[in-house]
């Protein structure tokens, strides 16, 4: 895997995410309003891999929503009782509420190291190509609130850019605000620290299922990321 660059956007120079953020994304060619096949697939994938229609009324977070994109192909699957996005940024999030007709509950524009959840009752949290921009000194705290707020048994899907053996840091740094970019041990060790398990169930579901990012392509999204790096963990009963 390590051959493959990982996608850089040039000319990205924005250190927040208001819209200046937005703005350069557009340009580069990453729209976070843009919804489509993409997203749709990619919710119901994560939601099966992480078996969500077993659980007694599933309800899932998206922490680090963005827009709102992926968080509304979570919705459209039909699977979630509810369904909630948090972003620090108050732009994205009032562009996602008016553009995909989401509620104040469903998008809240806050931190994510303290999350307006209550204790025990999520079946997923979700987070994806996120904890990269957050710098090291609130992952303890982020990473404590996933656990407080997901019930016994409910499962996190966690994807990031992580160094993997044969890579460099630098293969990642196309976006000035990836301030955290880690090996994958580093977040390996800071998930079992917290008390979570490696669910090989959902995991091998990842990894085998077909569906994928474009329609009519047989690629699947485990094939057509190889820079992606995702665990898919477990809160102990």
């Amino acid at each position: 895997m390590a051959d493959v660059a990982h996608p850089t956007f040039a000319g990205l120079k924005s250190l927040d995410y208001e819209e200046a953020y937005y703005e350069e994304h557009v340009a580069g060619g990453l729209d976070y309003l843009g919804h489509g096949y993409w997203q749709e697939s990619y919710g119901h994938l994560v939601s099966e891999a992480t078996l969500q229609a077993d659980y007694e009324d599933p309800m899932m977070l998206d922490a680090g929503c963005a827009a709102g994109s992926i968080l509304t192909g979570f919705k459209k699957t039909g699977v979630y009782k509810s369904v909630k996005g948090v972003d620090l940024s108050n732009h994205m999030i009032k562009l996602g509420r008016k553009h995909f007709s989401m509620s104040d509950e469903e998008m809240v524009a806050g931190s994510i190291a303290e999350l307006p959840i209550e204790s025990g009752s999520l079946s997923l949290v979700h987070s994806a190509q996120v904890l990269e921009h957050i710098p090291t000194e609130l992952m303890d705290q982020i990473m404590s609130e996933f656990v407080r707020v997901l019930r016994p048994g409910g499962r996190l899907f966690l994807c990031l850019d992580a160094i993997r053996k044969g890579e460099t840091k630098e293969m990642y740094m196309g976006d000035p605000t990836h301030v955290n970019i880690q090996p994958v041990m580093y977040w390996t060790k800071m998930l079992q620290q917290k008390g979570l398990l490696f669910d090989i169930e959902a995991y091998n579901a990842f990894v085998r299922s077909r569906r994928g990012p474009t329609k009519g392509v047989e690629a699947s999204f485990f094939e057509t990321y190889p820079y992606w790096s995702a665990w898919t963990l477990i809160k102990p009963v």
